[in-house]
């Protein structure tokens, strides 16, 4: 379930050069995914697009997390007050996750702030993702090239970020869930 942000708060679609990763830093999956991206797919992002920054954002980042910052254009800032103002001026909000399991909060998060998501398969397990919603990438070459894609054309992101809007009001609002669970009651008695 999913409280979703009023409008003045979503994802402006604005800014050209902030990739963001949101999660807890000491969590094993989150460490291996920003060391994954930071190493494999940023570099070669950096390299085509010189202004480009990568923040990891989220609490108590491990040491293979901090030492990534002393890479140019990476940025882990550890715990933030509010991520909203990180959702809102991202351009692309990435969850290449490699391990882990379960439906991601980050992700339906950043999706219900409108935000252009990119992540991998185990990233979007529990979404049934059928119009584009958010990006699926499974391996190092797709990751770089649709990021190269997305990092050129602001209206596709902004149309991918109002369908994972939508796609998260339709279906995990607190307002859906909400009935979905009356209905299941209601159906047992």
């Amino acid at each position: 379930m999913v409280d979703i942000p009023n409008l003045d708060s979503v994802a402006q679609h604005s800014n050209d050069t902030d990739i963001v990763f949101v999660g807890k830093m000491s969590y094993e999956p989150n460490i291996v995914a920003v060391t994954y991206f930071a190493n494999r797919i940023f570099p070669s992002l950096k390299s085509q697009f010189p202004d480009l920054n990568f923040f990891i954002v989220g609490a108590n980042p491990d040491n293979r997390v901090q030492i990534l910052s002393e890479k140019e254009g990476i940025k882990v800032t550890g715990f933030v007050e509010s991520i909203e103002p990180y959702f809102k001026n991202s351009t692309i909000v990435v969850a290449p996750m490699l391990t882990g399991a379960g439906i991601q909060n980050k992700i339906i998060q950043a999706m219900s702030y409108g935000c252009c998501v990119a992540t991998t398969s185990i990233g979007a397990e529990g979404l049934t993702i059928e119009n584009d919603e958010i990006s699926i990438l499974n391996s190092t070459e797709e990751w770089i090239s649709k990021l190269q894609v997305l990092l050129t054309d602001r209206n596709l992101r902004k149309q991918m970020g109002e369908k994972a809007r939508k796609y998260i009001i339709s279906n995990l609002s607190r307002d859906v869930i909400s009935k979905q669970f009356w209905a299941f009651i209601n159906s047992i008695y």
